[in-house]
């Protein structure tokens, strides 16, 4: 077997383990209305993929997305009919300010803000990548800049 069919291979094994289970994060989720098919599923990590791609980031499990469904539905400002898009743009978002506050703050810090942002702007995403997290980001690089400045001024 040549080596491009053995990775080809793992891919597809891997790839149906993923959505195998997203499909398990079905039992909490259909609690509050919100069902992925199988279809869903590969469109989440496929939108997953090319994110953490165009982002330079590497994962090698979906453990953040299932963190994500967990979080995400029980909110009220998602229906059946925005689940996957909405999913697939907190992954996104997710994905981008790991890159902003580079990698310093853990997941779950993290999606609380998400979270805390995504409530507070009543389930827009608009507002929550725009206004929300621009000034999340911005106070965070600002408190971070003052703490160097302050490290560097104690070396002196």
């Amino acid at each position: 077997m040549r080596l491009p069919n053995v990775f080809n291979s793992m891919n597809t094994v891997l790839k149906q383990v993923q959505i195998d289970e997203m499909l398990q994060m079905n039992t909490e989720s259909e609690r509050h209305g919100l069902i992925l098919t199988e279809e869903d599923a590969k469109d989440i990590i496929e939108a997953r993929d090319h994110t953490l791609l165009s982002l330079g980031r590497i994962e090698l499990d979906i453990e953040l997305t299932k963190k994500l469904i967990l979080a995400f539905c029980t909110s009220p400002f998602i229906s059946q009919e925005d689940y996957v898009s909405t999913l697939k743009e907190l992954q996104e978002t997710f994905y981008y300010l790991k890159n902003e506050t580079e990698d310093e703050m853990g997941d779950d810090e993290l999606l609380t803000i998400i979270e805390d942002c995504f409530n507070s702007s009543e389930g827009s995403l608009e507002l929550l990548q725009g206004r929300e997290l621009d000034k999340f980001v911005g106070d965070y690089k600002n408190n971070k800049n003052k703490v160097n400045f302050i490290l560097e001024e104690e070396d002196e």
